[in-house]
């Protein structure tokens, strides 16, 4: 079955199947239940539980509305949204005690004091926070990271505006990511729909950042299988990306084949091109991405193939036919139901 009609059955009956791990291969969310983390208002009318093995979340319709639930994050309070199919609305409370890691002071250090993870007399860093953020240690002892405790709400507003899907999102941490997002309808030459970004943020060295995209993507059924074909043009002053901040042009293509009425087999790739090359620098950047996704009538299993992975199973197929690989064949997966 087309995945065109797939969707369509599924949309009669109120249920999507869908997830994280094939929109980051095909590229695109529209018809899925992705689709409502972008734009609120499309959570409208589903009826999904899915998780990742860390997180779950869980839709539900109901007298003309849509409820939602989701939690997975150590410092998650609670996570709602909301959506009645004209306006959609997510909110998420985070309380963050502040002590997120530890780092390994050097024997030699005899005083009390602070030190950063950039500093020689700090051996090693632990879980994850940003080199530079101070540590407190005393002599002979791990060090504590310095953070203060802090309560921070994740906002989210869709709603279709004049044809359009528009949807905003913020955090009120300190320097925290800001993003509008807005995606129509268009009819030139192999593009169908028109898509609109931007995000305001700080990388990982702490330095403030905003990107702004603008493409087109179509999406096309080639008898047993569907293909989606994007170009488009981002302005990112992030100038510790590969292309240091410049502008590029994007193009993107993916295929989701139907193998078998349980099976899919999904394949995508994804190019940048700076535009403003200094002399020896990187011109452009690509990437590929696999997947894979089962239909099991209401459950659905979807799982992005590790890097590196396709092109082994290619050469040495039987390797993973007989169980003999060595690899993980998933890098990530989502189990979802529908009702």
């Amino acid at each position: 079955m087309k995945l065109r009609n797939i969707l369509i059955t599924v949309v009669a009956a109120g249920m999507m199947f869908a997830s994280a791990d094939r929109a980051g291969v095909v590229g695109y969310t529209e018809g899925d239940y992705t689709d409502m983390n972008t734009f609120a208002h499309k959570a409208a009318g589903l009826n999904v539980a899915h998780t990742m093995g860390t997180d779950f979340t869980a839709v539900w319709s109901a007298d003309g509305s849509t409820w939602g639930f989701s939690s997975g994050d150590e410092a998650d309070l609670v996570n709602m949204r909301w959506s009645n199919g004209t306006y959609g609305l997510s909110v998420g409370l985070n309380m963050d005690s502040g002590v997120i890691g530890v780092a390994a002071v050097a024997p030699t250090q005899s005083e009390p004091g602070t030190s950063t993870c950039d500093n020689p007399e700090t051996l090693a860093v632990e879980d994850d926070f940003d080199c530079g953020d101070a540590v407190e240690y005393a002599p002979g002892s791990d060090a504590v990271l310095a953070v203060d405790a802090a309560t921070t709400f994740n906002l989210g507003f869709g709603m279709n505006l004049f044809g359009w899907d528009v949807g905003f999102g913020m955090n009120t941490a300190d320097d925290g990511p800001m993003t509008l997002n807005a995606r129509g309808k268009c009819g030139f030459w192999a593009f169908d729909t028109f898509t609109f970004g931007y995000t305001s943020d700080t990388n990982d060295a702490g330095a403030d950042y905003t990107s702004m995209d603008l493409g087109m993507y179509g999406v096309h059924e080639w008898g047993a299988a569907t293909g989606m074909f994007g170009m488009g043009i981002t302005m990112n002053d992030d100038a510790s990306m590969w292309h240091g901040g410049e502008m590029t042009i994007n193009t993107g293509f993916s295929v989701e084949s139907t193998l078998t009425d349980w099976c899919d087999l999904r394949i995508g790739y994804n190019k940048s091109f700076n535009m403003a090359t200094e002399d020896g620098g990187q011109e452009s950047d690509d990437s590929y991405s696999a997947g894979l996704g089962f239909n099991y009538g209401s459950v659905g299993l979807d799982m992005t193939i590790s890097s590196g992975t396709l092109s082994n199973m290619v050469s040495n197929p039987l390797e993973y036919i007989n169980g003999r690989n060595d690899d993980a064949l998933a890098a990530s997966w989502t189990l979802s139901y529908t009702w």
